[in-house]
């Protein structure tokens, strides 16, 4: 349980807060690539409670700027995009190249400039990778962009969606860092089942890696020998988690307090992403809507659930993998009521991620060096999730034995 204080320390996002202070200091994807195209509308996004509108010039340079226009107010969501500019649709400033004021037609010609160059414009660094546009929303430099398995990979190899999560953002993580319930939750479809149900109840081994931390969970097999899932967590929002041949990533980027976007990034270092394969399967509906998957769940009773196949032909009910886990981490709350839960032995990956989450928070507003903050100085390429067998009874060993390629 979390009292309700620390409760709120951990969920709260807002500028000002512990946690909004900390998620500042780092670079976070807020929309797709593909939906932000050259000489196009505006797109809106939102995070940690700043709404913005990013657009691309014909160029393909990019802007990212609050969504109030600096002069009256006005949403530049209105706005238009001539290709050379975005231009607020009430006074008709523009807007150029990284968010610059290029033009003020309503002060006297003899000022223009000048104007221009004091006015403050509320533009954020961004940058693009992995099909992603990435904003930094904090203060001074900006912080080394995190290099991780997927990058560089072409959109054959990497494709990645997002959808709108109605819950806090600190749920979404506990469900990627809860391996035990995917014995339960996923029974029915989650690939390699049959190694999953070897122990309904798995040790669950938790390490503290210098980006973050790194959990393992122990199945005994019948026969002698063990089936280790390796899930790694890399502060503040992302998560590897074990796959076969395909691999996937998770980051979780809050909106607000009460919503956030759930990343999902599908991946094939090895080949071309097949919708055919066990992940693939599940995340191939997804691309329907690749700007917001969850479109499929909304107006539907229950999240969608098929009550008739209910704990018979499916044991959930609901028809995939992700939307599996959407509807119980919506189904928590919009803020999970954490003072009322009663955690057991499986749940310490869940209880060290909010002590790191508090840890952090707490630095941040006292202005100390906040761990995990430099992901330049960690080799976050080499970090995924794995998922193999062994007879070693020693879950490190045995991951060093198996290799970082499984």
């Amino acid at each position: 349980m979390l009292k309700t204080a620390d409760n709120d320390q951990i969920s709260q996002v807002g500028p000002g807060t512990p946690m909004g202070t900390y998620l500042r200091k780092f670079w976070m994807p807020v929309a797709r690539s593909a939906a932000v195209r050259p000489g196009a509308d505006p797109v809106r996004a939102k995070a940690l409670g700043v709404p913005m509108v990013i657009y691309r010039l014909a160029d393909g340079s990019l802007g990212c700027l609050d969504e109030q226009c600096p002069h009256r107010r006005a949403s530049l969501a209105l706005g238009f995009n001539s290709g050379s500019s975005l231009t607020c649709i009430y006074h008709g400033w523009e807007f150029g190249s990284g968010g610059r004021c290029v033009a003020v037609p309503t002060e006297p010609e003899q000022r223009r400039d000048r104007f221009r160059e004091i006015l403050p414009v509320n533009a954020h660094p961004v940058r693009e990778a992995a099909g992603m546009i990435w904003v930094y929303l904090g203060d001074g430099d900006e912080p080394p962009f995190p290099d991780m398995d997927f990058m560089g990979l072409d959109e054959e190899q990497c494709q990645a969606v997002v959808g709108v999560t109605r819950c806090g953002w600190v749920q979404c993580l506990e469900g990627l860092v809860d391996t035990a319930h995917l014995g339960q939750l996923h029974k029915t479809q989650f690939p390699g089942q049959h190694q999953v149900a070897y122990e309904a109840a798995p040790s669950i081994i938790v390490r503290d890696r210098p980006y973050g931390m790194r959990i393992y969970a122990d199945r005994p097999r019948p026969d002698g020998g063990h089936y280790y899932r390796v899930t790694e967590y890399i502060a503040p929002f992302w998560c590897f988690v074990p796959q076969n041949d395909e691999r996937a990533a998770f980051c979780i980027v809050p909106i607000d307090d009460t919503h956030c976007l759930q990343w999902v990034i599908w991946y094939d270092k090895n080949d071309r992403l097949d919708p055919a394969k066990p992940l693939g399967r599940h995340v191939a509906p997804l691309t329907l809507h690749p700007d917001d998957f969850t479109a499929d769940m909304r107006g539907k009773q229950r999240w969608g659930q098929d009550r008739d196949t209910l704990g018979r032909d499916h044991f959930s009910g609901l028809g995939n993998l992700f939307f599996e886990d959407l509807a119980v981490q919506e189904s928590q709350g919009a803020i999970m009521d954490r003072e009322n839960e009663h955690l057991g032995s499986s749940d310490v990956g869940v209880v060290r991620l909010r002590k790191i989450l508090r840890d952090a928070a707490t630095r941040a507003v006292a202005e100390v060096p906040v761990i995990f903050n430099r992901p330049g100085e960690n080799d976050l390429k080499s970090v995924r999730g794995a998922a193999f067998e062994s007879d070693g009874d020693d879950a490190e060993a045995a991951l060093a034995v198996a290799g970082r390629g499984v």
